[in-house]
């Protein structure tokens, strides 16, 4: 009797632990995503409004430093939580449609 309250009581712990395990990373993965957007809308307004797309590369940088820049410029673009991130290795690489000039896509890079 003994061992399968021991078995139990191991079954219940490990399934705690795999649920807090999981809960953890998943909102980790949520707040990662949610600071990759921020920086993946601003990064295309500031390309729209800073970069000309005339040049011949097809894929633009936009580093936390500039969209930092920008604000102090007078626009506002939303960077909360993104205070203990690298200025300049987190980035986004605009790729432009060269029909429309826009932005295409972006690929980001958080190094919090």
């Amino acid at each position: 009797m003994k061992k399968i309250i021991l078995i139990v009581l191991t079954l219940v712990i490990l399934a705690a632990a795999g649920g807090t395990a999981y809960y953890y990373f998943k909102t980790e993965e949520n707040k990662t995503k949610k600071l990759e957007a921020k920086i993946d809308n601003a990064s295309r307004d500031y390309f729209e409004k800073y970069i000309s797309a005339n040049d011949s590369a097809n894929i633009y940088v936009v580093t936390l430093k500039d969209l930092e820049k920008a604000n102090q410029n007078g626009e506002n673009y939303d960077l909360k939580g993104l205070e203990k991130c690298n200025k300049t290795k987190t980035l986004a690489n605009v790729t432009i449609d060269y029909k429309t000039g826009k932005a295409k896509k972006t690929q980001v890079e958080l190094k919090c």
